[in-house]
């Protein structure tokens, strides 16, 4: 009907077909373009600032009743909490299934709020990040060796309104922007001596400092504002403000005071560009844009704004999303076009011309109507979906090379070219329908996976489904019209060179099932052995959930011990960064620095660090991918060698949700002591691992703080209370903030404090003056005791149960090989545990295996609907068993491959044995349905097996043949992504396939032995 169809109307169809592929190649060059797939960001961050509280305290009294909160929202899946000096972080994380997340953020926000009353007083009100997973699609660094950070700051407003002006830009992050204070510095001494207390300069400053109306006058026609002044306008009218003294005079407070403006002090986050000190612009792109187009367009407009900046300032681009979309792009396109030319020649040389151009003409057909659709649907263009048209390439001319096969074999028999065509049409449209959709089915389960493995994997499946679909559609119509116009009969006599070239093989071939039948028991039993040594040789092969990236940069993460300031890192940092010039690394192109935060986040796997004063980050690009193994070893020994006091780990990039490398263990339980110790004990047996590296934990080192036990029956005989000591403290040693300077539309905060020679000196502590609310004054010493004691740097919580979580990674393995190592140390290690404390992996373990399992969770209802179809194709039970039995016969292929190639095995090449089922199960379908032919045709037992699977062994070896040179671009590119994949593809159909031609015809015969017991008898009767 379709066929008959399409030939009464070629016409349409060749001008449908003609705007698909226009609409095909206008899709290819206007889709948005990705370097990877877009992965949805399930994750919130809540932040809760308490200054001065210690983490112990912050998680009893801040992050615990946030957590209770939290977890009341069905929708979250995981709650993890970092408990810090005066700061709790919680990460909040979704379920894979919901991608629709702004309700779930807001009710998120109102159970925070709600939270708040929980809180202790002096919290500051709790913060609520969602917008963490916008990726910067530029970065760039605002520097100058003429001036300092200060003039730099007064740029950064000016900058990103000019930005911002740009369409497309979603939002601009600033990073390493020091915002400025006016510090009020006393002396403790000074302040005691004349009786004034912090409080009083806190109430003089915040009663003169003011900005309200003072309402208006009604004079008839007009009204009059009033407004009254008072508030600061420059530094000298906070310095004449007049304090009150205990005498009733007052004194000005410059006279008690130094009132200096300037950055704040310490800085809570720095960025440097090639050593010197830079403020970072990190430029997201809004949804729907092309980031080819937006990319030069945004550093089109950096060039504009450095020509008007002042002279000395430069605007540099530090990461340039765009560069690594085209080189990803670019690539993939590059194995599409060689992949397209190998198939096309080798139709050509397996059918003879008029039939390959015949068959090879729906290639290009299908690849661009598969963008055509792609553009219908807004698909973008990325790495995973350009490559999925490499991997369906060789799949997709099998229903064409069956259908002109059949045509021609048609006109050969001396049927008309209308009768062939009604035929062909009528008797292989449902067939291919069937073989088509089982293809399909074997990837949907990725399309069903709820796991962040398989969105990222996704589109493999919406590509092979759109791809195969179009191409059974264009088989049934463009086929057969272009056959019924361009194929002949071989009138001749003469086989032609592309039969020809297979009799020897099918003459070899036949003799091989021959012999193999009369020995089924013991072929089967090897083919068992096989499958057996293939499975050992897969499970066997290293590990990898995901590969390596091949961007050409590297990571560094730098941790210096937890009670440093960012100061120390950023002194450190400083040290360290004037060494990293091209000179001395030849293969360096530049570099950027973050003290105290992650940075931005330039790639959308690539979750940057939580921000603490002890970390830093170093991003650096390297000038080629091929270089990048080298950098990372002479990077490494050079901070072993001159920076070995920096504990500085080294690592490249990584595809994929997660860095495949590093192995995580967790040690569990409500007691802090134990696990803290527990997880020391972990480390060492990570150690033991052959190359093992990077080896920390992320409560870090106990640290030593002060702890004020006040004496409250001396406090109330000296006329002072706890809150007295802990606010004169405070507001001594970290400051005070105690009213605003306004400038524009710039609020700077006034911060009072000691000066900086008593701020930093210990021996302070016991002498510092408390001020009472009545005005009494004693020293600390006369009400307190003072003690140092260690304490904990941060707790981890996860699942609101106290979480070390120990990482470390193997120069020679990755992270799912360092795993069973390290097995039997920790189950030692678990049988001490007390009760209520577990020790289990985490981070790429159990995203592979999560990933994994949401692969095969819907694969049951995939593989009851392929058996329906073939239940329904051959109204039989035992043929459909006979197909399906032949799938796991790719393994061993699969195993070979991983070994000779040296791939890894991981979530990729899982998806080149889906794909291999699919493969397998046609192969498997063509030759029983040849075999039920033969025998209808009056053909019996062994016979009709070894005919039919001689008919059978051509088109099947061209389509493999087809299929695996298709491959050849990803495993000869070592495509990072796609190697494991192919590699796993084709030496799977390499060996699965010729098991196939054999086991297929050996099942067939003992499934049906009862039959051909009879015909033998019959003839041993006549």
């Amino acid at each position: 009907m379709l066929t008959r169809l399409a030939h009464s109307y070629q016409r349409l169809v060749f001008f449908v077909v003609a705007v698909l592929m226009g609409f095909g190649a206008y899709s290819y060059f206007t889709l948005p373009a990705q370097e990877d797939p877009q992965i949805t960001i399930r994750e919130a961050i809540v932040t809760t600032a308490y200054p001065g509280l210690s983490p112990e305290r912050v998680e009893q009294l801040v992050t615990k009743p946030l957590e209770r909160a939290i977890r009341q929202i069905p929708e979250v899946e995981e709650i993890r909490s970092s408990s810090l000096p005066g700061t709790s972080i919680i990460h909040v994380e979704v379920f894979d299934r919901f991608f629709e997340l702004d309700q779930i953020w807001d009710d998120l926000r109102a159970e925070v709020e709600l939270a708040q009353a929980d809180l202790p007083d002096g919290a500051r009100p709790s913060v609520v990040s969602d917008d963490v997973g916008d990726v910067a699609v530029v970065t760039a660094a605002l520097r100058s060796t003429d001036h300092d950070l200060a003039e730099l700051g007064d740029m950064v407003n000016h900058v990103r309104d000019r930005l911002y002006g740009e369409a497309g830009v979603k939002s601009i992050d600033v990073v390493g922007r020091q915002p400025e204070r006016i510090y009020i510095e006393t002396r403790n001494a000074r302040l005691a001596e004349l009786g004034i207390s912090p409080d009083a300069i806190t109430a003089t400053l915040a009663n003169q400092n003011i900005i309200r109306p003072g309402g208006q006058i009604d004079i008839g026609p007009r009204a009059l504002i009033i407004e009254p002044t008072g508030d600061y306008r420059s530094l000298e009218q906070i310095a004449e403000t007049l304090i009150s003294l205990p005498d009733g005079t007052s004194i000005p407070l410059r006279d008690i005071a130094r009132i200096e403006r300037s950055l704040v002090d310490p800085a809570p986050q720095s960025a440097f560009y090639n050593g010197d000190p830079a403020i970072v612009f990190a430029i997201a792109m809004q949804e729907g844009n092309n980031v080819l187009e937006f990319g030069p367009r945004i550093a089109e407009a950096l060039d504009e704004i450095e020509a008007g900046l002042p002279v000395g300032m430069t605007l540099d681009i530090v990461t340039f999303q765009p560069d690594q979309v085209e080189q990803a792009v670019h690539g993939v396109t590059i194995n599409v076009l060689q992949t397209l030319g190998i198939v096309l020649a080798v139709v050509v040389l397996l059918l003879g011309l008029r039939t390959g151009l015949i068959v090879g003409a729906i290639v290009p057909l299908v690849m661009l109507s598969t963008l055509a659709v792609m553009g219908f649907l807004g698909l973008p263009l990325e790495r995973m979906s350009l490559a999925t048209l490499v991997i369906a390439l060789g799949l997709l001319v099998d229903a064409g090379v069956v259908v002109a096969e059949d045509f021609k074999a048609r006109l050969s028999d001396g049927a008309d070219k209308d009768e062939a065509l009604e035929r062909t049409g009528r008797e292989l449209s449902l067939p291919l329908l069937s073989s088509t959709a089982t293809t399909i089915l074997v990837f949907l389960p990725l399309m069903l996976a709820e796991h962040v493995a398989g969105e990222y994997t996704r589109s493999i499946s919406i590509v092979v489904a759109i791809a195969l679909s179009i191409s059974w559609l264009l088989a049934m119509t463009v086929t057969p019209v272009l056959s019924h116009r361009f194929a002949t009969a071989e009138t001749d006599g003469a086989r032609p060179y592309y039969e020809r070239m297979f009799d020897p093989l099918v003459r070899g071939y036949g003799r091989l099932i021959e012999g193999v039948l009369k020995v089924r028991g013991l072929f089967v039993g090897t083919m068992l052995a096989g499958l057996a040594g293939g499975a050992a040789l897969v499970v066997t092969s290293p590990q990898s959930f995901f590969p390596d990236s091949d961007r050409a940069q590297l990571i560094t993460y730098v941790y210096l011990p937890a009670d440093v300031t960012t100061e120390a890192t950023e002194a450190e940092m400083a040290a360290l960064l004037p060494t990293l010039t091209p000179e001395r690394f030849d293969w360096l192109e530049d570099h950027a620095a973050y003290v105290g935060t992650g940075g931005p986040r330039f790639v959308l796997s690539l979750t940057p660090v939580d921000p603490a004063p002890n970390r830093a980050v170093l991003i650096m690009n390297v000038d080629d991918p091929a270089n990048v193994d080298r950098a990372m070893d002479e990077l490494r020994d050079h901070l072993a060698a001159e920076f070995a006091h920096l504990q500085a780990h080294v690592t490249r990039m990584f595809l994929g949700p997660t860095d495949s490398a590093i192995l995580e263990v967790q040690v569990k339980g409500p007691d802090r002591a134990f696990v803290y110790e527990t997880a020391s004990r972990v480390e060492e047996i990570i150690a033991t691992v052959p190359g093992a590296r990077d080896i920390r934990q992320d409560w870090e080192n106990r640290i030593p703080r002060v702890v004020v036990h006040v004496d409250q029956t001396r406090a109330r005989r000296a006329g002072v209370t706890s809150a007295d000591v802990a606010r004169s403290m405070s507001a001594y040693f970290s400051g005070r903030a105690v009213s605003e300077f306004r400038e524009g539309d710039d609020t700077i905060p006034i911060v009072a404090r000691a000066v900086d020679a008593e701020r930093t000196d210990l021996d302070r502590v016991r002498s510092l003056s408390v001020f009472g609310q009545d005005g009494s004054v004693v020293p600390l010493m006369q009400v307190a005791d003072v003690e140092l004691v260690n304490g904990y740097a941060r707790i981890e919580r996860e699942g609101l149960t106290r979480t070390v979580t120990v990482q470390g990674r193997s120069e020679v393995m990755g992270a799912e090989d360092m795993a069973p190592l390290i097995e039997d140390d920790l189950d030692a290690l678990r049988a001490e545990l007390p009760p209520g404390h577990t020790i289990e992996f985490d981070g790429i373990l159990v995203q592979s295996g999560e990933g994994r399992a949401a692969l095969l969770a819907s694969m049951p209802l995939c593989l009851a609907v392929v058996v329906v179809l073939l239940i329904a194709q051959f109204n039989s039970f035992r043929r459909p068993a006979i197909i399906l039995a032949t799938v796991p016969l790719v393994v061993l292929g699969a195993g070979l491959g991983l070994r000779l190639f040296d791939a890894e095995f991981g979530f990729m090449p899982i998806l080149g044995l889906l794909s291999l089922a699919g493969i397998i199960l046609n192969n498997a379908i063509v030759l029983i349905d040849r075999i039920d032919i033969e025998r209808a045709e009056g053909r019996e037992g062994d016979d009709a097996i070894v005919e039919a699977a001689k008919r059978r062994l051509r088109p099947i070896v061209m389509t493999t043949v087809t299929t695996i040179l298709g491959l050849l671009p990803l495993i000869l590119s070592n495509d990072p992504l796609f190697y494991g994949m192919a590699v796993v593809m084709a030496g799977g159909l390499a060996v699965g396939t010729v098991l196939t031609l054999g086991f297929v015809p050996v099942l067939y015969s003992l499934f049906f032995a009862e039959r051909g017991a009879r015909v033998a008898a019959r003839r041993q009767a006549a």
